[in-house]
């Protein structure tokens, strides 16, 4: 099997992929492939302060974070239905749009980059362009990790909250099939470039307000 380098669009055997990586991109890795390839500094380490009790001492250590491979601590903590498995590594693209009584979101703002390790946008890549890796990303997690929540009755962005039950209306859809967005796995494709061309999921979330 091989992978798509994204830095310079050749296909490398998924073996020797991260030596690719460190050999040939060391300075145009983005922070979450220089960690997983292990060339991004160490950040400081933070210690809960030493609490003492009574007679003598006892000294509690927090160690703050894990980390699996090149996963760290920048995974928000997400209240999903189904959550995805950082142990188990893909790299997978399609793309995506939501769009809310006609205001489309545009998922090159920087709030969106590099957001979430399991799934998130490149400044490099076309707005609509998503990463994703991690096994079991549902549409629900990635909304959620760019600050929306999504089911197929709800819709909620910055202070906007929509409800089927009030009205409104919430369409999401994959390659133009309804789609419940709590149990749906994304599934895409290696190329960022065949990604762009239709290929990979093309997920599309439309709200309308009822009144």
């Amino acid at each position: 099997m091989t992978t798509h380098c994204p830095y310079c669009g050749d296909r490398v055997p998924d073996e020797s992929y991260e030596d690719h990586l460190r050999r040939t991109h060391t300075d145009e890795l983005t922070r979450i492939d220089a960690r997983r390839v292990g060339t991004l500094a160490d950040e400081p380490t933070r210690r809960r302060p030493v609490i003492v009790v009574g007679i003598g001492v006892i000294v509690v250590v927090f160690a703050l974070g894990y980390g699996v491979l090149f996963f760290g601590d920048d995974t928000a903590t997400s209240s999903a239905a189904v959550q995805p498995d950082p142990t188990s590594q893909i790299h997978e693209h399609g793309t995506i749009s939501v769009q809310y009584d006609g205001a489309a979101v545009e998922f090159n703002d920087p709030q969106f980059i590099e957001a979430d390790d399991c799934f998130h946008f490149h400044a490099a890549d076309d707005a609509a362009v998503w990463h994703a890796h991690c096994e079991d990303v549902t549409i629900e997690y990635a909304l959620e990790t760019l600050g929306m929540e999504l089911t197929a009755e709800r819709f909620v962005i910055d202070d906007a909250a929509y409800a089927e039950a009030d009205g409104d209306e919430i369409s999401v859809t994959v390659d133009g099939d309804a789609v419940d967005p709590q149990t749906y796995v994304l599934e895409g494709v290696e190329s960022v470039a065949d990604a762009r061309g239709g290929s990979g999921d093309d997920i599309e979330v439309v709200v309308e307000s009822g009144g």
